[in-house]
């Protein structure tokens, strides 16, 4: 009983503070700056987005010390733009008939 409680909660630690893995092929061109802040939008449109364990995951970022870097600004913009809507898409659950297959199998 103790080897399994072990396990889950290693595998729980393991894949807790990972995004998802369609957001781990996503490397965002430009400066470090703009990579930073496309991370940091990322988060928080996961968080804006998600059910409550994005929320809990995640939360609001946003780095007062970059307030007047522009390239954080677009990126945190673009990223939290690209990940709120792409989590949105990736949550909609369609039907058979939504791709042309009638009534399924």
């Amino acid at each position: 009983m103790r080897k399994m409680y072990l396990i889950s909660l290693g595998l729980l630690a393991l894949t807790g503070g990972c995004r998802p893995m369609w957001l781990n092929t996503i490397d965002p061109p430009g400066p470090p700056e703009y990579k930073l802040g496309w991370e940091d939008g990322c988060d928080t449109g996961l968080s804006a987005e998600g059910e409550w364990y994005y929320k809990a995951m995640y939360g609001f970022k946003k780095r007062p010390e970059m307030a007047s870097n522009e390239q954080y600004k677009t990126g945190w913009n673009e990223g939290f733009t690209y990940c709120r809507f792409s989590l949105d898409t990736s949550q909609q659950r369609g039907s058979f008939e939504d791709i042309g297959l009638g009534g399924g199998f």
